[in-house]
């Protein structure tokens, strides 16, 4: 299915897991990529400093230019080339099960349905559906159509079980935060009002010193009347 494909094609395919891609290579992005090609900064990323530039206009940028067919190409295999060094285990896990298929597993025109089903199966328990399906496509794996159909389903809802993930670990993130501060704002009270209390008792027990001294003064000052 994607043994010939462009990688226009290709990325046409992953745009709904482009923000995935790019999360997972952005520093090479930057550093290898928007350091050398001023242009395309000029271009897709309106002169803007890269180093502020968030993970949503760095997505948008690059699913402009992977549209272009002059650019789709090289850019297109540096990001899959990144992508996939990032993700070198991958690459043994496969080599191990094709070279299983065949000596030369290049040679392969298309995996029987058996045989990609068991790898397939193996690569989500191992890794992910969503980096099993990402990989295949970018590598070119020759899995029956069928089974890149339903092998992006899956992908699709294993995305979708990383965003939720990622939401709740956004929350909680949160939610400590809000606790650290109230319980800072609680000490930072405590302390105020602990120093607030020591005054108060420093001052009634001068009080009480100088009461104790007027008292003794008054009863001296009545016993010599007295006598």
């Amino acid at each position: 299915m994607y043994k010939d494909a462009t990688y226009k094609q290709k990325f046409s395919d992953l745009d709904p897991f482009l923000p995935s891609i790019v999360d997972s290579i952005k520093k090479d992005l930057k550093n290898e990529h928007l350091k050398k090609d001023p242009q395309f900064i000029k271009l897709f990323c309106s002169n803007q400093n890269i180093n502020k530039l968030s993970a949503d206009e760095l997505c948008l940028a690059y699913r402009q230019a992977l549209k272009e067919a002059e650019r789709a190409e090289d850019l297109g295999e540096f990001m899959a080339a990144r992508w996939l060094l990032k993700h070198s285990e991958m690459y043994e896990f496969f080599e191990k099960e094709l070279s299983q298929l065949a000596n030369d597993f290049t040679t392969l025109n298309e995996i029987e349905a058996k045989d990609a089903q068991q790898i397939i199966d193996k690569s989500i328990a191992e890794f992910n559906a969503l980096d099993t399906y990402l990989f295949a496509v970018l590598n070119s794996v020759v899995f029956p159509a069928q089974h890149f159909v339903a092998l992006k389903e899956k992908a699709v809802q294993s995305l979708k079980m990383q965003s939720t993930e990622h939401e709740n670990q956004l929350k909680a993130a949160q939610a400590h935060k809000i606790n650290q501060n109230w319980e800072l704002e609680m000490a930072r009270m405590k302390d105020k009002y602990e120093k607030k209390l020591a005054g108060l008792q420093k001052k009634y027990t001068i009080d009480i010193e100088a009461l104790k001294k007027q008292n003794s003064a008054l009863q001296r000052k009545l016993r010599t009347s007295a006598d």
